[in-house]
């Protein structure tokens, strides 16, 4: 049996996506492709910091290949749809499942949600939580 890191490897376009989000067959959908991708890099055993960056390009840039999307990305000339996550990269956003600061779409800022802020309160400790990598 092949695995996804080496259909990656030989160069083949791998995609994640689900189509259940809160119908009668399964429940449990979110629409979050982060999930998808925390729960495809666990399945597919892609836990190191390149296989974690691999799903996440699975549910973005490689599903855009499969559904053959035109103006998909982030260059002069794209359609600018985008969700701008609160993190530092792809696997910061996929191990805290990352808030989703804005959402654009054609330019035009769709929804857009608080800085998620983590506080400690303990002696002798900074109150807040910095999540580096």
């Amino acid at each position: 049996m092949t695995r996804v890191p080496e259909l990656m490897a030989a160069g083949v376009n791998v995609a994640f996506g689900h189509d259940c989000v809160m119908d009668p067959w399964y429940g449990m959908g979110s629409d979050y492709m982060l999930e998808v991708a925390h729960m495809g890099l666990h399945v597919a055993q892609m836990t190191s910091q390149k296989g974690i960056s691999q799903c996440f390009d699975a549910v973005t840039t490689n599903a855009a290949k499969v559904m053959h999307l035109q103006g998909y990305g982030l260059e002069v000339g794209c359609d600018a749809r985008f969700v701008l996550l609160q993190a530092r990269g792809a696997v910061e956003a996929i191990r805290l499942r990352a808030n989703r600061w804005k959402v654009w779409r054609k330019g035009t800022v769709l929804a857009e949600t608080a800085e998620v802020v983590a506080r400690l309160r303990l002696d002798l400790r900074p109150d807040r939580v910095l999540f580096d990598l």
